[in-house]
């Protein structure tokens, strides 16, 4: 898939039902019994900087993953596709129905870290689905990736920038342009869509075991990992 076919692709997963989480309702369900106290630090800076433990950031991290894979089983974001195929590069639903559920994950650990989020759906722009792609890239392991991720922390770090944020001016379009290609590799893979589709089935069935929970888990774990290795890496 080329670059803007997979920046379309993120922006038409994120359009799903169901896909978009409310920052501001989530942060408060998450923290709001507990630390009433940092509960505004939290939402305008996240919890690593609001003081939240750090064991208390890792259970309600690894919740929300554990949370959101078992709804895996459950939520089914692609029902109104005709046909079982996305219109963009002819993209298998079942494809797009696991990068519904990573990216539900991706705004979660988002949130709870405080790094920059994006909108979703109709209003999200190019540099968003970027800033996305950087995220769902991280999940992968690629380097550029997770490179990018540094720089979006020291970019914090050193101008608090969280609104308005803008990816492709803090790492260049070069390496978002290098993610994209890694991002579409992977999605275009034949084994990657044949392991998909035998986990993930065709629209009202229940997901069965095996690669959706071990890949999600296993990539949104990177995620969690990654995210605050970078966040103490530049502290």
């Amino acid at each position: 898939m080329e670059e803007k076919s997979i920046l379309s692709f993120i922006k038409m997963v994120s359009n799903m039902p169901l896909v978009k989480i409310d920052k501001h309702k989530y942060l408060v369900d998450t923290f709001a019994s507990e630390y009433p106290s940092l509960l505004q630090n939290i939402l305008e800076k996240g919890a690593y900087d609001a003081g939240v433990p750090l064991n208390i950031i890792y259970t309600k991290s690894r919740e929300a993953i554990n949370y959101e894979i078992a709804k895996s089983s459950a939520i089914s974001f692609v029902s109104g596709l005709p046909g079982g195929i996305v219109g963009i590069g002819a993209v298998p639903a079942d494809t797009a129905q696991f990068f519904a559920h990573a990216l539900r994950i991706v705004q979660k650990l988002c949130y709870i870290s405080g790094l920059p989020s994006f909108t979703l759906g109709d209003s999200m722009t190019d540099d968003e689905a970027c800033l996305a792609a950087v995220y769902i890239g991280v999940m992968f392991e690629d380097k550029e990736a997770i490179f990018a991720l540094n720089s979006i922390w020291k970019a914090i770090a050193e101008k608090s920038a969280r609104i308005g944020f803008r990816v492709s001016s803090v790492i260049g379009y070069g390496i978002v342009s290098s993610i994209l290609k890694s991002i579409g590799i992977k999605i275009g893979s034949k084994s990657f869509m044949k392991s998909v589709s035998k986990a993930v089935p065709l629209i009202g069935g229940a997901v069965s075991a095996g690669f959706t929970y071990t890949s999600l888990n296993k990539m949104s774990n990177r995620l969690y990992n990654k995210i605050k290795e970078s966040k103490y890496s530049i502290s």
